[in-house]
């Protein structure tokens, strides 16, 4: 029996953004589930969707990623609750400022490239189902 790859929901605002990091991600040979805004991939978990990481922007209409994060910590359901976020944002120290209740497990600084946003997603989620298709020419920054 094949061994699934690990779903990763992105939750990005920006079209272009999310249509990169979701083409990237499923490259590497990971599942992908996009959202729009936090409310969305909100309503996703609620209704089933159980990743193995979220990929979160910080600034989003709607339901930012520090409204995500708040309302995701603090589920009844454990595993909700304990899902890892890595944290997309251009301002690392507004993390803390915003977030303090309910931290990230990574912060992604943007802009980062392939090879940041692999290690990250390596670090929670181990490898996917892939090959790379890229080599370190081909690195270039991402966000």
């Amino acid at each position: 029996m094949a061994e699934l790859a690990p779903r990763i929901l992105v939750v990005e605002d920006l079209d272009d953004h999310r249509e990169l990091l979701t083409q990237v991600l499923l490259d590497l040979g990971y599942s992908v589930t996009p959202a729009g805004n936090g409310r969305v991939a909100l309503d996703m978990m609620r209704e089933g969707l159980r990743p193995s990481l979220v990929l979160l922007d910080l600034l989003m209409p709607v339901m930012n990623g520090a409204e995500f994060l708040m309302d995701l910590r603090s589920q009844a359901d454990p595993l909700l609750a304990r899902i890892p976020v890595v944290l997309m944002t251009a301002d690392p120290g507004e993390v803390t400022d915003r977030i303090a209740g309910a931290p990230p497990d990574l912060v992604l600084a943007k802009p980062f490239g392939l090879k940041e946003l692999r290690q990250a997603v390596l670090k929670i989620c181990g490898q996917g189902s892939g090959t790379p298709r890229w080599g370190a020419a081909d690195i270039h920054d991402l966000a």
